[in-house]
């Protein structure tokens, strides 16, 4: 999205452009999967988040249809007993210390803390400890070691707990596929080194393709930055090191399920789980008529990275498991058609799902996204830092804005 964005913006100003693309499709980690069950399921990215979004412009302008997600109201809760209806479960008195963690997460002062740190200095326990992980930790594919709180705050998550949610019904790469449309994009094209200047970029690809330009805007995910698959000369200056050090690359992975018919019912829309081997479970057709009975399994974190461990057989067989587990009256192995998995932190062109920040890594995405390495710019969700954190919205917006400070370095150039 944040390359697309980026490239068409720069067309339409007149310039000439092409997009590098490691894959054989367009979209990244936007990516619909369309032979899994004869409708498109979200291998990656799943919903535009809040009413606000910044791609709703975009949507609207392609005449994509969307249908609403009201994860709160049709949310169901297992911490650990019985699924339940999520007021049911925060009817219970166990709960109630952790209704006011929003508010608490809001007062953080300026010294940074873990999550875990955070939970702990608050006396959290039992099923209101389970709450407060979820919350901060249901939205990022970290630990509670590992996620730092004011980044949590900097980063917008708070506004996933209680915004919108929509999907695109023909799927979200339709929305690329729009964008993209005439754009000259150059597929199995897998960066390997980057040679910047001040007066030109200079790419090359693994199979010995290159291509100069006057000016490049990188938008490789974080994962396969941080990873070092990428070879830069000169060096990359130290402040954009030390953001790679302060933002972390988490594992994300699905189970895409399809089942004879629905075990679960009709009215949910997500299900959140505070133990088990998934963070939430998602029905990939809430809201429409007469599609397949198909359940998302979503992983992040410790989870994902557990589950990467196994083989798809293995990791389909845990998460079947769990499904008894939290629907016990039912049969999802027999009623299972089909399973597939996909794993983002094992993709070598990602490298990870999403990003977020350590404690301590307030600011990263501003160093990162900081057009201080001569004619090379930098674009991608993760260095996002007017919407929501590593969304899709938020690469589309670092696309616009690299766009506008590539025109900004090719005028100064002509001048």
């Amino acid at each position: 999205m944040a390359g697309v964005a980026a490239a068409r913006a720069l067309s339409r100003s007149g310039l000439s452009v092409a997009i590098v693309e490691g894959r054989d499709r367009v979209g990244g980690r936007v990516y619909s999967v369309r032979d899994f069950c004869g409708a498109p399921v979200e291998g990656g990215a799943e919903f535009v988040h809040t009413n606000d979004a910044e791609i709703w412009p975009e949507i609207r302008d392609a005449h994509l249809a969307v249908r609403a997600c009201p994860l709160t109201r049709n949310s169901m809760f297992n911490l650990g007993g019985r699924t339940l209806w999520l007021p049911w479960i925060l009817l219970h008195p166990a709960v109630w210390p952790s209704f006011a963690i929003l508010r608490q997460i809001r007062r953080v002062g300026p010294d940074d803390m873990s999550a875990r740190t955070f939970i702990e200095r608050h006396g959290f326990r039992g099923r209101a400890r389970v709450m407060a992980e979820m919350t901060l930790t249901a939205h990022l594919p970290g630990s509670i070691d590992e996620v730092g709180v004011r980044g949590l705050i900097e980063d917008r998550v708070l506004n996933l707990e209680t915004g919108s949610y929509h999907r695109l019904a023909s799927g979200y790469d339709t929305l690329i596929a729009h964008m993209s449309r005439g754009l000259d994009i150059r597929f199995g094209f897998t960066v390997e080194t980057i040679r910047w200047a001040a007066d030109g970029v200079h790419v090359s690809a693994n199979d010995g393709r290159g291509l100069s330009a006057r000016a490049a805007i990188s938008t490789l995910p974080f994962g396969v930055l941080k990873a070092g698959r990428v070879q830069f000369t000169p060096e990359l200056p130290e402040s954009k090191r030390a953001a790679f050090t302060r933002i972390e690359a988490g594992p994300v992975s699905k189970v895409l399920l399809q089942f004879a018919e629905p075990f679960w019912p009709r009215w949910l829309s997500n299900l959140g789980c505070g133990t088990g081997p998934a963070t939430l479970y998602w029905p990939v057709f809430y809201g429409a008529e007469d599609q397949p009975a198909a359940l998302t399994a979503y992983c992040t974190g410790p989870r994902a990275l557990r589950l990467s461990k196994l083989s798809e057989g293995e990791a389909v067989d845990v998460v079947l498991a769990d499904l008894q587990r939290l629907f016990p009256k039912s049969n999802p192995r027999q009623a299972l058609i089909r399973a597939r998995r996909i794993d983002w932190g094992n993709d070598p062109l990602a490298h990870g799902g999403y990003t977020f920040l350590r404690p301590g890594g307030c600011g990263a995405r501003t160093q990162l996204a900081a057009a201080d390495t001569g004619a090379l710019l930098w674009a991608g969700s993760a260095t996002a830092t007017s919407t929501i954190a590593d969304t899709v919205q938020a690469a589309y917006t670092s696309g616009l804005r690299a766009a506008d400070e590539a025109q900004r370095f090719l005028g100064a150039l002509q001048n």
